[in-house]
């Protein structure tokens, strides 16, 4: 290379670093904030469903259910209805004593308002809700015009008592029924929040509890505000889209180095192993490519006579039997994100696979495997194929020869394992062989 390029390699060298002090900077001037616990909404994964958030606002505008908020939230709501949606809603207190709070009321022409509440005679308000869905075809049209509210004639009601409004996120498309009044979710929160912050203790702990938990949903989903930790998750964004070619630049070069590490895996580790370790009983694969396979004499069985073999292909078949560990350096995050994963598995489906298995898996040999696996921090999944696993941190500011220093210790935690694997393989081969 000419001195031209050095330059040019170094001056580029110099700018990333730059940029990445920088970035540094910017990092560490964030606060550390924890992730808030799970509402029980996103715990059972309903923290977007619109049936579920019209089951509890039906349940909170109820008076006669047993939240002990009586009118209070009911009241409030109509009232933001009448300033936000529909001047001409009226209700008088004494209608609140006798209203009927429904979901999914059906008429005969099949129309389904989410949430319907009514005063028999006097006034009814339709509300159809969206929580990140729109308006279906001519939805809001067809409850106009139904002549029906549920098996209720509409015709029971005069004129100035049919109301309906459409409650959204503030930036979703509007109803198209101009007979709809359009509420926003932010209203519901505003005027549920303005009962709670004069309720001084005299609801019920449990549904001030639950309704703020709803309320906290509403307002996460609807993007009316973030609490601390998604700020912080969401500037560390912006972050990494500022930087993003420069990160890009440094993980197209982990990953330059690991494809050419593939090609010579079996040459670097050995440069790095304790001959002690590495004796002629371990072998690579003679086709190792990107598979990573390290394996002892008689770990690898022919498909005629089960006798030891190095050869993979020897091992096709319907008796043939290959047991190794495999480090997994075909996956880019073994250089990109520094994770070495060190596996015992056995990728053939055959008898003699399955006599290992049980025999894994029986007390006698767990009795012996536990302690080495516990003193190694090494996985114990007994799986037919994956029988243990570790994942090991690998120094990425000296790859690739970090990597393969990490692999020899991987390598050198796994012989006491190898041993009595040895004399579990030999029990099931002769029990295979006897039958």
């Amino acid at each position: 290379m000419s001195v031209r390029s050095n330059c040019v390699v170094m001056a580029t060298i110099g700018e990333l670093e730059e940029r990445f002090r920088e970035l540094r900077t910017s990092l560490d001037a964030l606060p550390v904030v924890s992730e808030p616990p799970k509402s029980t909404l996103r715990i059972l994964g309903s923290a977007r469903s619109e049936q579920t958030w019209n089951t509890l606002l039906a349940y909170f505008l109820d008076p006669d259910q047993p939240h002990g908020f009586g009118i209070d939230l009911l009241r409030s709501f109509l009232d933001i209805i009448q300033q936000e949606a529909d001047p001409s809603f009226g209700y008088y207190h004494r209608h609140l004593e006798n209203i009927e709070v429904e979901t999914e009321v059906t008429s005969p022409g099949n129309n389904r308002p989410d949430v319907v509440l009514r005063v028999p005679g006097d006034w009814f308000l339709c509300i159809e809700s969206k929580v990140d869905s729109t308006e279906g075809n001519q939805q809001t049209t067809r409850y106009v015009e139904d002549t029906h509210l549920g098996s209720e004639e509409k015709a029971t009601y005069s004129d100035d008592g049919h109301h309906y409004v459409f409650l959204s996120k503030k930036y979703a498309p509007n109803s198209n029924a101009s007979e709809f009044g359009d509420l926003y979710w932010r209203h519901v929160v505003e005027s549920f929040e303005t009962v709670l912050e004069r309720s001084h203790g005299r609801y019920p702990e449990r549904s001030v509890s639950q309704l703020r938990e709803f309320l906290s949903t509403i307002t996460q989903v609807t993007n009316m505000e973030d609490d601390d930790f998604t700020k912080i998750q969401k500037e560390k964004v912006q972050l990494l889209g500022e930087y993003r070619n420069d990160i890009d630049t440094l993980l197209d070069a982990a990953e330059s180095l690991r494809e050419r590490a593939i090609e010579d895996w079996p040459e670097l580790f050995k440069s790095h192993v304790d001959e002690e370790l590495w004796t002629d009983e371990w072998h690579t694969r003679p086709d190792h490519g990107k598979w990573g396979c390290l394996f002892k004499d008689g770990w690898y069985l022919d498909d005629d006579n089960l006798e030891p073999t190095i050869d993979r292909t020897d091992t096709h078949g319907q008796t043939g039997f290959r047991l190794h560990f495999v480090h997994l350096i075909r996956n880019e995050e073994s250089f990109s994100r520094g994770k070495l994963t060190f596996i015992l598995r056995s990728p053939t489906r055959v008898g003699l696979r399955d006599e290992f298995n049980r025999l894994y898996n029986t007390d006698r040999w767990q009795n012996r495997l536990d302690p080495i696996l516990d003193d190694a921090g090494i996985t114990n999944k007994g799986q037919k194929k994956n029988y243990t696993q570790k994942t090991y941190n690998v120094d990425q500011s000296n790859l690739p020869e970090s990597y393969f220093e990490t692999l020899t210790i991987a390598f050198a935690e796994h012989q006491p394992l190898a041993d009595v694997v040895d004399e579990i393989l030999t029990e099931a081969t002769e029990n295979v062989r006897e039958d």
